[in-house]
């Protein structure tokens, strides 16, 4: 509700702002002065980037893409909807309908920045050393999936022409040629998310999908090239489209030859001339451009010299540090892009019983197209009936790329609005349906291969136990540094697991980290290095901690917290906010330090505040950070405390026990009141500042008195919070 009326009165106040604004100045021509364009620009930008994130999010929290929110969120905003209502100051809405392409050329111009920037990345993502590793195998089902789905989708054209445009049934027409390259893009990046759910991603149709997935884009980015080729010169001659073809071939694979085989020198290159990381990365995206231009004049399209030079940078060291630097950079103009995607949809057009009849049909050539291109030619390579089909099925969703070459053929005026939902359509289709099919697909245990087989990767297993998390996260922070202090780049992905890959030239391998182990991939010329860096690392965290023994007095440091005397000019936090009624008690009855934890464990049991099933992680948890070190203070108090995977935000608790316990407390004295505190490792919460204001409390005698006085629970709470 208080979200709403913000959105309301939001809304409002942009409005009131609006209609302050003066009309735009137009000359006498009619179109508005520089100044004029760019201010409507800025507004068209933030507008786009708050729909494509509010679309995004909102498909997110159904379970479904992000992306296809963001072409939702285009749809509406845009010049054939609600871009296009009369407003204050802005006659003709905020994005009013242009002659030609829908939208301004401005926004456009950064839709396009916008696919570069995506191709250029998916480039540096693509895994070059999977691609010759599983060549056969991928090479076989990229093909048949790329030219039985170019066939089918060019066939769907074709008859959209004759039956819709009236126009004769032609292959070589600019419509069913841009509709069969549409339709050979497959994102992966939606099946490789099932695929990790399902824990597929290292089995045969997983490894064989990713790869196919690679060998797919390079065969589709080939096939537009000659595409684009066709249709600029306009010869349809088998001789010349021979010519075209190969000319468009021959400069894609000189210059990705080019750019693989001196890779090292780019990015030896670029390390020494633009040393701060976030300056190589733009430098390197400033080569894409470079390239793309390139392209462009050379006849093929910008977004494969982009992908071209990513291919390029893949292999070297600093894939990793364009990928993270170019992160923002990602998400800025990646949704902008899909969101002015959207904005070129014609909804009038795209509910047209022609154009959802032909989509519906275009659609189902090419699910059939990839499903029987990828399917077919795997069942004669060692893949079962099922096997095979989860591979076609894993190659149907179509996404980014697929948008791309359709937006680009609407801007040329290749391909006309109709023809251009068509492909939206196929994309939204194709992207929904893939994931609950090919989960269900992947539920079977039934083996995918008629003849078992070990696919032999070349790398070995290094792994390293060590006692707790906290240990884990301390000793992987120092080998993180040590390694980036050797020159490497070491580059962390956000998975279920923390995944670290490392490279520096052509050294690479990858760490993960578990709660209680480190666990290296690394081929075995590099185990060497691998011992060597966790030895000194430990070498050096033992020096550092002998150092510390001396260094340190930890008992003076308690008691120096416990005896401070805060001035309480600072605001404080309320234990109430934390402190649930129901988590006090005045009746604790352990008469060792275990059995107390225990039963302080169990009051936030009893309280709601933990969960039965997490009890005996966080009593094991409480057990560890007291062998570290105790936390009986003095006075009487003590205030057990750890971080835990078992709960997600913080938790507290208290409870008295009047003739005390033994807590190896620092006075030598019996423990009588107990403060129990968890805090989750996952969030940052400010569990030691709750602690401080616990502390401010108990210092006091007569707040200790009162404490120990209380005879109910309920008046244990009471004195509690009304202490702070």
């Amino acid at each position: 509700m208080k979200n709403k009326k913000f959105f309301l009165i939001t809304f409002g106040i942009i409005c009131v702002i609006l209609s302050c604004f003066p009309a735009m100045a137009e000359d006498k021509k009619g179109s508005s002065d520089l100044v004029s364009d760019m201010a409507m620009l800025m507004l068209q930008i933030g507008i786009v980037l708050f729909a494509a994130w509010g679309g995004g999010t909102l498909f997110k929290k159904f379970k479904l893409p992000e992306v296809l929110g963001e072409i939702v969120s285009g749809i509406f905003i845009g010049p054939y909807l609600l871009g296009a209502l009369p407003l204050p100051s802005f006659p003709n809405g905020l994005f009013p309908l242009h002659p030609g392409l829908p939208i301004s050329i401005e926004l456009y111009s950064l839709s396009v920045i916008a696919s570069i920037i995506l191709l250029f990345l998916v480039g540096v993502e693509t895994d070059v050393e999977m691609l010759f590793r599983f060549s056969v195998t991928g090479l076989v089902v990229g093909i048949g999936g790329v030219i039985i789905s170019f066939l089918a989708g060019a066939f769907g054209g074709a008859i959209f022409m004759s039956y819709v445009l009236e126009r004769p049934l032609d292959l070589l027409q600019p419509i069913p040629l841009f509709l069969g390259v549409i339709s050979t893009a497959t994102s992966v990046g939606i099946t490789a998310r099932v695929l990790s759910s399902n824990r597929k991603i290292d089995s045969p149709e997983g490894v064989t999908i990713l790869s196919a997935a690679v060998i797919d884009d390079v065969l589709g980015i080939i096939a537009f090239a000659v595409v684009i080729g066709i249709i600029r010169s306009g010869h349809v001659v088998w001789r010349d489209i021979s010519i075209i073809s190969l000319k468009a071939i021959g400069i894609w694979l000189g210059f990705t030859v080019l750019g693989l085989t001196f890779s090292r020198q780019i990015s030896s290159f670029l390390k020494k001339y633009f040393s701060d990381r976030s300056t190589m990365a733009v430098m390197s995206f400033a080569l894409a451009l470079l390239l793309a231009g390139i392209f462009e004049k050379s006849g093929l399209a910008m977004i494969i010299g982009a992908y071209v030079m990513g291919i390029s940078l893949s292999k070297t060291d600093i894939s990793f540090v364009i990928r993270e630097n170019l992160d923002v950079l990602n998400k800025l103009f990646v949704p902008l892009f899909f969101c002015v995607m959207g904005m070129l949809i014609d909804l009038r057009e795209l509910f047209h019983p022609a154009v959802i009849y032909f989509g519906l049909l275009y659609t189902l050539l090419a699910v059939i197209g990839k499903i029987a291109g990828c399917s077919i030619p795997s069942l004669f390579l060692n893949f079962t009936p099922r096997g095979a089909l989860r591979i076609g099925v894993g190659m149907v969703p179509r996404g980014e790329v697929a948008l791309i070459i359709a937006g680009i053929g609407l801007a040329l005026g290749f391909i006309p609005h109709d023809v251009f939902s068509l492909a939206i359509i196929m994309t939204f289709i194709t992207t929904l349906i893939t994931p609950p099919v090919l989960d269900t697909l992947l539920r079977s245990d039934k083996p995918a291969l008629r003849r078992s087989q070990q696919v032999k990767k070349g790398t070995e297993t290094i792994k390293y136990t060590l006692p707790n998390p906290e240990t884990t996260e301390l000793i992987l922070t120092k080998i993180v540094a040590a390694f980036e202090s050797e020159g490497f780049f070491v580059h962390r992905i956000t998975i279920t697991d923390t995944l670290y890959q490392i490279r520096k030239n052509d050294i690479f391998f990858s760490m993960r980290q578990y709660p209680h182990e480190l666990v290296f991939e690394c081929s075995g010329d590099d185990t060497y290095l691998v011992h060597t860096v966790f030895y000194e690392v430990i070498a050096e965290l033992e020096e550092l901690i002998k150092n510390l023994e001396s260094v340190s007095d930890k008992e003076k440091i308690a008691r120096d917290i416990f005896g401070h005397t805060s001035s309480g000019s600072r605001e404080k936090l309320n234990l109430y906010q934390i402190i649930k009624p129901l988590a006090v008690t005045t009746t604790l009855s352990g008469e060792t330090k275990d059995e107390i934890l225990a039963e302080l464990v169990d009051l936030l049991v009893r309280a709601g505040e933990l969960p039965m099933e997490k009890r005996d992680v966080v009593l094991k948890d409480l057990l560890e950070r007291e062998a570290t070190m105790s936390t009986g203070m003095q006075d009487g108090v003590a205030l057990p405390h750890t971080k835990t995977m078992a709960v997600d935000h913080l938790i507290s608790g208290v409870g008295v026990k009047k003739d005390g316990v033994e807590f190896d407390a620092l006075d030598r004295k019996p423990a009588q009141i107990f403060v129990i505190t968890l805090a989750p490792k996952a969030n940052q919460e400010p569990y030691l500042q709750f602690m401080a204001e616990v502390t401010k409390v108990l210092i006091n005698p007569e707040a200790r008195k009162k404490i120990l006085s209380c005879s109910t629970d309920k008046e244990l709470f009471t004195t509690l919070t009304s202490s702070t």
